[in-house]
């Protein structure tokens, strides 16, 4: 079962079925060994937990074995939320809740918070929650699986006076970008027509109450502003934890926050090439498992050694290289099953990464698209699943 939902499940129940018993197998033809409802009862012995320690586990490994990129010697984490699309199921609207939009039907949705390494290419932590739930309430869930000293990349959804004391009592640094307009500090700093000055965050007796009712310190926080020119014309604002302009210089901010970028990369990758929201089921164990599976699976493909051999091997060429993701997300459908039964893999893993690394994508620098915001709201049809 575990292994099943982990093989990328996209099309009909069915068809997926026989179609990794033919490869499990090694058959000519699909056969039926499994039938869908067999598949529907089984699953409700299996926990969403066994995906997510299974993650844990490669997460851990790889910090271990792999040479680890790090900004100025910090480990930095992006963190970011968004929404998923959810079958329209009395167990999904009860466990997940609705989104009420003004001219169309209501639709049911999940909140999602992702904790991603935008230097090295993995997801370290997800979670998926009800609709309703704030980004910020679910970071602080992640501090479990943030370790001291690391350093957060945060969008402006996230600045909050208790957020900020309950990440100083962790000892984790940040950078997030502010509102122009929602801090007084902010204000004054860019009225003076500065580009970096440390300033104090007071909290007022609303954020001291906030604050205590969250159980975090009220003592005032020291943070450093940056202002930072875009090419378009505008300027944003920075906020940050590292004070030290030595260690960390004024013009190194930019290129810092610009690392959010790969995990938007990420999202788009999860729900549009992954598809996340394509579901196998329609109860809330069910997306809570297909969910908590195409994380593992992604990782396992960015976990794989293909870039570096890509970065080692094209160093040379006029424009910088990378996997085609589409691509190697295709090469490990079926081929995931392969190495995860096989007594002897090395082989096999071996000749899996040689294909991915051998099909690459120019790096094209300065591109710019508008972006769409806003929930997509038509989802996938449970009824209609693709051929291939």
């Amino acid at each position: 079962m575990l292994l099943f939902l982990l093989n990328l499940v996209k099309g009909a129940l069915q068809r997926e079925l026989d179609d990794f018993f033919q490869v499990l197998h090694g058959t000519d033809v699909a056969e039926r060994a499994v039938t869908k409802s067999a598949l529907c009862a089984a699953r409700q012995k299996l926990k969403p937990t066994a995906f997510i320690d299974l993650n844990r586990h490669l997460v851990r490994r790889w910090v271990h074995e792999v040479a680890v990129r790090r900004w100025h010697g910090l480990d930095v984490r992006a963190i970011d939320g968004s929404t998923l699309r959810l079958p329209d199921t009395p167990d999904a609207i009860a466990t997940f809740g609705q989104m009420f939009p003004t001219h169309s039907a209501p639709a049911t949705l999940a909140r999602i918070s992702q904790v991603y390494d935008p230097l090295n290419g993995l997801i370290l932590d997800a979670l998926i929650a009800p609709y309703h739930r704030d980004e910020r309430d679910l970071l602080v869930e992640h501090l479990a699986a943030l370790e001291a000293g690391s350093l957060l990349l945060l969008d402006m959804g996230y600045p909050a006076f208790w957020l900020f004391a309950a990440l100083q009592t962790r000892k984790l640094d940040w950078c997030a970008r502010v509102a122009l307009d929602s801090w007084s500090v902010v204000r004054n700093f860019l009225a003076a027509g500065r580009d970096d000055a440390v300033v104090t965050l007071q909290a007022d007796a609303e954020v001291q109450a906030d604050c205590r009712a969250r159980g975090w310190p009220t003592t005032p926080i020291r943070v450093r502003l940056i202002r930072v020119p875009l090419p378009t014309g505008e300027v944003e604002v920075l906020m940050t934890s590292l004070l030290d302009a030595v260690d960390f210089p004024t013009d190194a901010f930019a290129e810092l926050y610009h690392l959010r970028w790969p995990q938007e990369e990420c999202y788009k990758r999860f729900k549009c090439r992954v598809e996340v929201e394509n579901w196998s089921g329609k109860s809330a164990l069910s997306i809570f498992q297909d969910f908590h599976a195409k994380v593992l699976a992604l990782n396992l493909v960015l976990a794989s050694t293909a870039q570096e051999i890509v970065d080692d091997r094209r160093r040379n060429d006029s424009h910088p290289k990378q996997v085609n993701m589409t691509h190697a997300l295709c090469a490990m459908k079926d081929a995931l099953v392969r190495l995860l039964t096989r007594a002897n893999p090395v082989e096999l893993l071996r000749r899996l990464i040689e294909i991915v690394a051998d099909t690459v994508e120019p790096i094209r620098p300065g591109r710019s698209n508008p972006r769409r915001k806003g929930p997509r709201l038509h989802g996938y049809y449970m009824a209609y699943k693709p051929c291939s």
